[in-house]
């Protein structure tokens, strides 16, 4: 029988009991009364024990359950830890890489200033030496063409007074010719 029948009859027992004399004294049957208490003696220890098992049995849920949330809890914060690394290495590791395109692109657009100044420096060089070369070629023909002018000239004057001499002695040969046939 169960405990909470058992208590179910005892509260009938004293519903059904008589108050002698007005008083809130009860008169009850108290064999009536012993036999349910001896049949809560025999079921209370059942009672009890389907209760401790149950208190123990819900401890070691309890614990379980508390041994499994400290295991899902350390997992949790060693997890998070990792993707805290994971992020601060992946921060780190894009800052390197911001880093060396920085360094990068300095490099480069030094590289090319150097090489548009080597480039600069080559055409300033190039047409100085192109300007000199014009100027050294043009020096060199009026050079050429004034003693070629000067070699011209005495040619001409030299021709001129040989043609001359030349017209001087045939003239004198003529004279002396025309003489000659006269004598």
């Amino acid at each position: 029988m169960k405990i909470d029948d058992l208590f179910n009859q005892i509260e009938d027992i004293l519903e059904e009991g008589k108050y002698p004399f007005g008083g809130s004294k009860v008169k009850v049957d108290a064999d009536a009364l012993r036999s349910i208490i001896n049949d809560l003696r025999v079921a209370l220890p059942d009672e009890v024990v389907k209760a401790r098992q149950i208190a123990s049995e819900r401890k070691t849920i309890l614990a379980q359950a508390n041994d499994s949330a400290e295991v899902k809890i350390r997992q949790a914060e060693a997890q998070a830890r990792k993707m805290v690394e994971e992020h601060e290495i992946t921060k780190a590791a894009q800052l390197n890489a911001s880093q060396i395109i920085t360094d990068a692109k300095k490099q480069a657009a030094e590289i090319i200033e150097k090489a548009k100044a080597n480039s600069n420096e080559i055409v300033d060089n190039a047409q100085k030496w192109a300007t000199d070369l014009r100027n050294g070629a043009s020096n060199f023909v009026e050079t050429v063409m004034e003693e070629s002018d000067e070699i011209l000239s005495k040619t001409m004057e030299d021709l001129t007074r040989n043609l001359n001499s030349v017209r001087q002695a045939s003239s004198k040969i003529k004279t002396v010719t025309v003489k000659k046939a006269g004598q």
